[in-house]
């Protein structure tokens, strides 16, 4: 699938799309400063209980019939295809080609990065983030163009990884040395040590507030989910999977895996 097909199939949509040539700016491996895809993270399954868990949650907070919805970071389509059941119009869009190539159904979609991206203001009623924050090349720059293409009113829905969750969730290293993923405490670290051995970012609920806030968003929900435990054959999965559900709603939710949170722009909001 080239760009040019999915510029169209966005334009078929009849999105109100900037001049693609002049303001789409994409991430590819050639340029300089593009990110290394091992800092992108990987996309989720089609059909996992991380995909279920997710949208269990999002279904829990808001309604998305007849809205149009932005899936940023949307990797494989895996998301994507599920908002689509529920909204009246759903975008993906990613910074990698080769994601976006591995959708399963034929739904518009854009390359792009989450700094830059290519819609007119106001052109989207919704927009999820599930755990890309994290990946971004500058967090609160892509916060701040969701709120620029969020029309009032409109809901930004995000999970990011939890800072207070006793195991760094994705890859570690040492200098050239490999730690590997669910390492002990490691998300515990202070930021900037955090920041030298880890992959990705990580949130407290405070730093995640201070953001998006600052960004111009309103904080309407917050919650938690627990690992969803999809890659570990444990023969106790599905009584750990019921009763998560209810400690994600007690005390101990603060130490989940990831922090799921939904902000809102402003109906009164009138410029800046």
């Amino acid at each position: 699938m080239t760009d040019g097909v999915l510029v169209t199939s966005v334009k078929a949509a009849h999105l109100e799309c900037l001049a693609m040539e002049n303001t789409m700016h994409l991430a590819n491996a050639d340029e300089p400063g593009a990110r290394n895809p091992a800092n992108l993270g990987g996309p989720a399954s089609y059909g996992s209980y991380a995909v279920q868990k997710r949208i269990g949650k999002l279904d829990q907070a808001l309604s998305l019939q007849g809205l149009r919805v932005l899936d940023l970071g949307c990797g494989n389509g895996c998301y994507t295809v599920e908002l689509a059941r529920r909204a009246e119009w759903v975008c993906g869009l990613d910074i990698q080609l080769s994601n976006l190539s591995d959708f399963r159904e034929a739904l518009p979609r854009v390359q792009a990065a989450g700094e830059y991206l290519p819609f007119a203001s106001e052109s989207f009623d919704a927009v999820t983030m599930i755990e890309v924050l994290e990946h971004t090349a500058c967090d609160t720059t892509a916060l701040q163009e969701c709120f620029r293409i969020l029309k009032r009113g409109g809901v930004l829905v995000l999970f990011v990884p939890n800072k207070l969750y006793p195991m760094e969730s994705h890859p570690c290293h040492v200098g050239n040395f490999s730690l590997g993923k669910n390492v002990p405490l490691a998300s515990w670290l202070p930021d900037s040590v955090h920041r030298s051995i880890c992959h990705a970012r990580i949130y407290s609920r405070r730093r995640l507030f201070a953001i998006a806030r600052k960004a111009g968003f309103e904080v309407k929900r917050v919650g938690y989910i627990f690992p969803p435990l999809d890659s570990f054959p444990l023969p106790f999965k599905r009584a750990y999977r019921r009763v998560a559900w209810r400690l994600e709603e007690s005390l101990l939710g603060m130490f989940g895996v990831s922090i799921f949170a939904v902000f809102e722009k402003s109906r009164e909001w009138s410029g800046r």
